[in-house]
């Protein structure tokens, strides 16, 4: 696996061909299709603390990772791996480059459907510990949210420790 990891002003310029993307690889990898449309990307793809790390696989993008970066906070947004991928180690893959990155003591929060067990599965196997409710969150079917938190200390790997390489994308 490759990714791809777009600083801001490269999500800003690629917007709009990367939020038709992400829509449809949302779509694909949620039972009841995307819960974001492809305006909700754009925009959230040139929001000023919203970023994006993508999994790439032969030259096309297969999964990603999106995230709030505010401070020592990230908040995940979203995390998806089409089905033609998936149990291929590429979530975790990414999650590795996305928490090897952090240098600075901080956290992350991220919301799972209370039925995704193998989402929550591998939560936990990063470190994701339970620490609330919400009730009724999702609709489509309506079910109730976990939210999960990681803390992390600070580091000086930089990131170096990836399984990966970085590549630059082309649309």
């Amino acid at each position: 696996m490759d990714y791809y990891w777009p600083d801001k002003e490269e999500l800003r310029q690629h917007a709009e061909q990367l939020g038709p993307l992400c829509y449809q690889l949302s779509a694909l990898s949620y039972p009841n299709g995307s819960p974001w449309q492809v305006a909700t990307f754009v925009a959230d793809l040139k929001a000023a603390h919203q970023y994006y790390l993508f999994a790439v696989v032969a030259g096309e993008i297969v999964g990603f990772i999106s995230y709030s970066a505010l401070f020592n906070e990230l908040e995940i947004t979203n995390v998806v791996v089409t089905p033609a991928w998936r149990r291929q180690k590429i979530a975790w893959q990414l999650w590795q480059l996305l928490l090897q990155a952090q240098t600075t003591a901080g956290q992350c929060f991220l919301e799972v459907r209370a039925s995704n067990l193998p989402a929550q599965k591998l939560y936990e196997k990063l470190g994701f510990t339970l620490i609330n409710r919400r009730v009724a969150y999702y609709a489509a079917p309506e079910e109730d949210a976990l939210i999960m938190a990681l803390k992390w200390k600070e580091t000086t790997n930089n990131g170096r420790n990836g399984a990966a390489t970085r590549v630059n994308f082309s649309f």
